[in-house]
């Protein structure tokens, strides 16, 4: 199976990003993937996410999302909460443009899953050195700083327990794969290992750090020795670690943009290719760092 792969668009209202939604999309087309995979934060706003994917779509590809934490960011102007984007509205927009919205449930083909979830964070990617107490985690507040989940995500589960859902379903569509299934690759939003968080010792980013991804998650994908690769966006540094037989590969863009005579060049940065075949999995193509560093970023 040859993979497209990249995520954190972070698209602009007003189709300010059409010129690099269609660069990118004429770069994964160029590659000629069998799955070209989006690992979430295409928009906070439904209605940008719609015309988002309807701007990305590769055709002659299976085409998979999973949505981000800024995806379900609540619209309260349209009544709309965070459970009901990514339990229903979400996978709606994915149907209407010809997408597969993973969480919903995982996509086979022959020996092959890709599993799906937007995964979550328990405070577990947290510096303990830094002893910044448990319950600037829970309230997402250290000092002046603030992570803007607080202020945006309205379910009411907490950290914990969203995780722990989330978590659930992954052991769920996991352990109900099809007999046949030999190899599987995990996309989620959030990262599964706290491995591929970048710290930098200086706040506030460390302490943003803590919302990262969960371990626990990583801990479910170790024990299933089918899973050859995982696909993650949410922290804009790109990088990628290797566990034994299972790669870990983040693949954001960010907040950033460049002139107009280096889009396709910038969409060539972004865009992430692998293979995964009996023989384990390749890289094709994959820039590491922070592509948007020192780029503008205006609405």
């Amino acid at each position: 199976m040859h993979i497209a792969a990249v995520s954190d668009i972070h698209t602009r209202s007003g189709g300010l990003d059409d010129a690099l939604l269609e660069a990118i999309r004429n770069r994964v087309t160029d590659s000629q993937p069998d799955v070209f995979i989006v690992a979430g934060d295409l928009s906070e706003k439904l209605d940008d996410l719609n015309l988002a994917l309807s701007r990305i779509k590769v055709e002659d590809c299976i085409n998979l999302y999973v949505a981000g934490n800024h995806d379900i960011w609540f619209e309260e102007d349209i009544g709309i909460g965070s459970l009901e984007k990514y339990s229903r509205l979400i996978q709606e927009k994915c149907e209407e443009n010809g997408f597969i919205h993973l969480p919903n449930a995982p996509f086979i083909q022959d020996d092959m899953a890709i599993v799906g979830s937007i995964g979550w964070y328990d405070y577990s990617f947290r510096r303990a050195d830094l002893d910044i107490p448990i319950e600037n985690y829970e309230t997402k507040q250290y000092r002046d700083s603030y992570w803007r989940d607080l202020y945006c995500v309205d379910w009411t589960f907490t950290d914990q327990e969203a995780t722990d859902l989330l978590n659930d379903k992954l052991k769920y569509d996991l352990d109900t794969l099809p007999n046949k299934v030999k190899k599987i690759i995990y996309v989620s939003h959030h990262l599964p290992f706290r491995n591929l968080t970048l710290y930098k010792d200086r706040l506030p980013w460390d302490f943003f750090s803590a919302f990262m991804g969960a371990e626990s998650t990583g801990e479910i994908l170790l024990k299933d020795e089918r899973i050859r690769l995982a696909i993650s966006g949410h922290s804009h540094v790109r990088t990628k670690l290797q566990l034994d037989d299972l790669l870990a590969i983040t693949v954001p863009v960010g907040y950033g943009r460049p002139e107009e005579d280096r889009l396709d060049s910038f969409a060539d940065s972004a865009v992430a290719e692998l293979r995964i075949d009996d023989n384990g999995v390749e890289i094709i193509h994959f820039v590491e760092g922070d592509i948007c560093e020192d780029l503008d970023y205006s609405f």
